[in-house]
């Protein structure tokens, strides 16, 4: 990921631009409903405005902001119609990619995932614990999506890591211990993937996948 301060190439300041500001939304740095302030980049980066607005209207195209004449730019909301489209893609999708995946993964390296679940959730204080839980989160999504043998499935998957992150880095704070209930569920699934079991490690991705979806819109909700 680029360096949100460091200068420009200038022979593809367009890209850098539009590859700067998205990762200011999708990071939570500019957070959901804030105003992209353009020239405040201008200043930073030390740029014109225009690939400022030129990336701003992209964003745009990617449904990450939004332009108003007359009252700015501001970074879209996070709301339940947006979760539930990213869910039910993943939902859709990520199974697949996990069963297809299961075949070709290296016992060696699921065999040390698991065990890298099974150590990050041991007894340990629990701001420590629940940064373990966090660095290993995403290492079962990166890890079936890498050994997807269906490149074209893979691609499509890989367009919607923006999305995911965007959403998770959104809401995480609303979920109470949100990586606990994870565990046992990526654990779960590194098991059938162990096993061979592919129609099994699938079934468990969609099964984690819905408890992800109901936890995260409970806690956008603010029910108890």
């Amino acid at each position: 990921m680029l360096d949100g301060n460091g200068p420009l190439d200038t022979a593809s300041i367009g890209e850098q631009v539009t590859e700067r500001l998205r990762n200011e939304i999708i990071s939570g740095r500019l957070a959901p409903g804030s105003r992209l302030m353009l020239d405040q980049y201008k200043a930073l980066w030390n740029i014109s405005i225009t690939p400022l607005r030129d990336a701003a209207k992209r964003l745009e195209a990617d449904g990450l902001v939004h332009i108003y004449p007359r009252r700015g730019i501001f970074v879209a909301e996070i709301d339940r119609n947006v979760l539930m489209e990213v869910f039910q893609l993943r939902i859709a999708l990520e199974p697949l990619v996990t069963e297809l995946a299961t075949p070709h993964a290296p016992e060696a390296e699921v065999e040390a995932m698991t065990e890298a679940y099974i150590a990050a959730g041991r007894p340990a204080p629990e701001e420590e614990r629940q940064a373990r839980l966090q660095e290993v989160d995403e290492v079962i999504h990166d890890f079936v999506l890498a050994h997807c043998p269906n490149q074209r499935l893979a691609r499509i998957m890989a367009t919607l890591r923006d999305s995911v992150a965007w959403c998770r880095n959104a809401v995480i704070e609303k979920v109470p211990n949100a990586f606990d209930p994870s565990l046992e569920e990526h654990v779960a699934i590194c098991k059938a993937m162990r096993a061979r079991d592919a129609e099994g490690a699938a079934a468990a991705m969609r099964d984690h996948l819905i408890a992800t979806r109901d936890r995260t819109l409970k806690a956008m909700e603010g029910r108890a």
